[in-house]
């Protein structure tokens, strides 16, 4: 992801290009100069960009700090007439190197020493290259390499950031823009936490989706100080279409290991405030099982009886509507027995969930007429029946959604984990 120059006015989510080959977005200046500002360094002598692209940020760097030294490095030239839209090309103190950013001996290349950087600013793309040797050396080198469960599964996003951190100077800022997976996705948790322990996080913002063309991807802004001690406690907040942040929630460093989205924090606090007189509990802590359906949707066409999936839920119809399964997806008692052989089957009493989709929240029904059997897409809740009732008006209700909404993962194709499902409070 990238930065482009076309901004007017101040909504941030606008039409414009989108991705490039090399798999970069384009969004606004706002949301550039919104990063440089959270980075709270007076005067820095060295500023550097890693996949600069148009070089949005570095130019809103010079902007802020127009004595410093200026780096920036892309496998691309930087177009002349995005370069003077920036006054990058005017600045004497801006150097700007065509060369592979992630490359090992980036350092002897763009003559720039390790652990020298004072501010480093980058924007990755959203790619996951071809795995090479020198990649396993910059995430050790950034001390990363053991918090991944298979070092194959960092993208562009965690290599940049990996980079970025050998380049800084100790106490040194980097801000970046970084996508959803390395926020909030479970297989991160690792970096997350190795992230928080040896580093500074001062803040990380979510962005408004849509602003980069092209993708719903859900994006953030973080800041962080190297190696300037432990986060004990990271701060989040959300920008707003109009570019106006939220009131900060502060997480405890537990906490945001699992996830720093904004969103989702917010939620949990703002359910611990309710005060509606039932003592508040996990969603694991109602359920007896969960169940995850095992026909997949190339399979139901073929499928000797009806299998529910994502098309069969009712619309909602208020909070005090309970959607149920229909009939026709009910099975005798002697076809349950022979299908359980073959499929996992939702059984009366059962709340069933979509487990994956763009409006996931809002796809909930009640197996009430007989056991049915249900798509790889879909979850089956198994409450206990001191919970059943509670547990459905909760996920009917606005709180609910809410709750699934934050608590998925994903861009335009969302999913719920089980985990996900059984941390929700309610």
């Amino acid at each position: 992801m990238t930065a482009e120059t076309d901004y007017a006015g101040h909504n941030l989510i606008r039409s414009g290009r989108t991705s490039d080959p090399s798999g970069r977005y384009y969004t606004s200046p706002e949301v550039s100069r919104t990063l440089i500002e959270r980075i709270n360094v007076p005067k820095p002598k060295l500023v550097l960009e890693l996949g600069s692209g148009s070089g949005a940020l570095c130019a809103a760097a010079a902007t802020r700090w127009q004595a410093a030294r200026l780096i920036t490095v892309d496998t691309d030239k930087c177009p002349s007439k995005r370069q003077s839209a920036h006054s990058l090309g005017q600045t004497p103190q801006h150097i700007h190197f065509v060369h592979d950013a992630l490359d090992e001996d980036l350092p002897n290349k763009i003559g720039v020493r390790l652990g020298t950087v004072d501010v480093a600013v980058c924007n990755p793309p959203y790619i996951r290259p071809r795995w090479r040797a020198d990649f396993g050396c910059i995430l050790e080198d950034a001390g990363l390499s053991g918090a991944l469960a298979s070092l194959h599964d960092a993208g562009a996003d965690l290599l940049f950031l990996a980079q970025n951190l050998r380049l800084l100077r100790r106490k040194g800022k980097l801000g970046l823009i970084l996508p959803d997976g390395l926020v909030t996705a479970e297989r991160f948790g690792g970096v997350r936490r190795a992230l928080l322990r040896q580093h500074l996080i001062e803040q990380v913002v979510q962005l408004p989706r849509g602003v980069f063309k092209g993708t719903e991807a859900q994006t953030y802004l973080a800041v962080l100080s190297k190696m300037a001690g432990e986060t004990d406690q990271l701060t989040l907040r959300q920008m707003g279409p109009d570019g106006q942040l939220s009131s900060a929630v502060d997480v405890p460093q537990e906490f945001a290991a699992k996830r720093m989205d904004y969103t989702f924090h917010a939620q949990a606090s703002s359910a611990q405030r309710l005060q509606d007189g039932y003592r508040r509990i996990q969603v694991g802590d109602a359920l007896t099982d969960v169940i995850r359906g095992s026909i997949c949707s190339s399979e139901i066409g073929g499928f000797p009886t009806a299998v529910f999936h994502l098309g069969d839920f009712a619309k909602p119809d208020g909070e005090n509507t309970i959607r149920i399964v229909p009939k026709r997806f009910s099975l005798s008692d002697s076809a349950a027995r022979t299908m359980s052989r073959n499929a996992h089957l939702a059984w009366p009493g059962d709340i069933l969930l979509a487990r994956v989709g763009r409006n996931l929240h809002n796809r909930l029904a009640l197996v009430v007429h007989g056991p049915c059997v249900i798509s790889d897409c879909i979850f089956a809740l198994r409450a206990t029946e001191e919970h059943r009732e509670r547990l459905y008006r909760f996920l009917e209700s606005d709180a609910g959604q809410r709750a699934l909404a934050t608590s998925a993962h994903g861009v335009a194709a969302r999913f719920l984990s089980k985990r996900n499902v059984l941390e929700i409070q309610f």
